[in-house]
């Protein structure tokens, strides 16, 4: 009867550490508050990813920006299990591909709960860049203007 349970004990970790990688972002979306999701998509060996990894998410001002105001999701592609969303359901590169993205890092951002990209910057950005971008989809400026009219708007507002 041990050598049983031990066996059935040892399964189910088995079992859950397997499924433990599988990604829901659809059960995401549904406990968001009306918070849009910020998906960060990054791969392996990739120097750039790692930079923005180290340095931009971790700046006070952005890591407070994302932690108020988004649903951060890490979508590190070199991880196995399957992710669902809006109908989708593959590998977190094949997810970026759906998107319309296969370029690393990649930053997309999502109003919820209606599940529409709103925004989307490839490509590693430094923290000055990242504010703003976060700062634009945080207020919906995207529901008013373009991003580059927004930025466009800032460098007259600066010149003041």
């Amino acid at each position: 009867m041990y050598k049983l349970f031990s066996i059935f004990f040892l399964l189910s970790l088995f079992t859950i550490s397997l499924s433990a990688k599988d990604l829901n972002i659809d059960t995401i979306v549904a406990n968001a508050d009306h918070k849009p999701l910020f998906l960060f998509f990054h791969k392996p060996h990739c120097g750039h990813c790692k930079h923005m990894i180290e340095f931009t998410l971790k700046d006070p001002e952005i890591a407070q920006l994302v932690s108020e105001k988004f649903i951060y999701v890490d979508l590190y592609t070199g991880e196995e299990g399957t992710v669902t969303f809006n109908g989708f359901t593959g590998t977190r590169r094949a997810l970026a591909q759906s998107l319309g993205y296969d370029f690393y890092p990649t930053c997309i951002f999502i109003e919820t709960p209606n599940k529409k990209v709103v925004n989307s910057t490839p490509g590693a950005r430094e923290q000055d860049y990242l504010i703003k971008v976060l700062q634009y989809v945080a207020t919906k400026q995207y529901q008013e203007m373009e991003f580059e009219t927004y930025l466009n708007t800032l460098d007259l507002n600066s010149d003041e």
